[in-house]
């Protein structure tokens, strides 16, 4: 896996965080051979077709600090196997 799955935005906000985006893709990209080792997810694959798409909206309940962000839209870059938009 390499850093071009990451949009630039997303590049620059990991980098704004002062994280390296080569090495959170390493990371990313252990977890998801990690997660996948046995095959794909069997609940997944039983409930959602391969050919749908999704959305997801993380809207908090009350003001705070949300942390992990970039490294979220990283994760969501990584693997997505379609078109993927983040915003941070």
């Amino acid at each position: 896996m390499s850093t071009d799955a990451l949009s630039d935005d997303v590049r620059a906000a990991l980098i704004r965080v002062g994280l390296d985006p080569s090495a959170v893709v390493s990371v990313i990209g252990r977890a998801l051979e990690e997660d996948l080792a046995d095959g794909p997810d069997v609940t997944t694959a039983a409930t959602i077709g391969a050919d749908q798409q999704g959305r997801a909206d993380a809207v908090p309940r009350q003001a705070g600090v949300v942390a992990g962000l970039p490294v979220a839209a990283a994760v969501s870059r990584s693997s997505a196997r379609g078109e993927c938009r983040c915003r941070c």
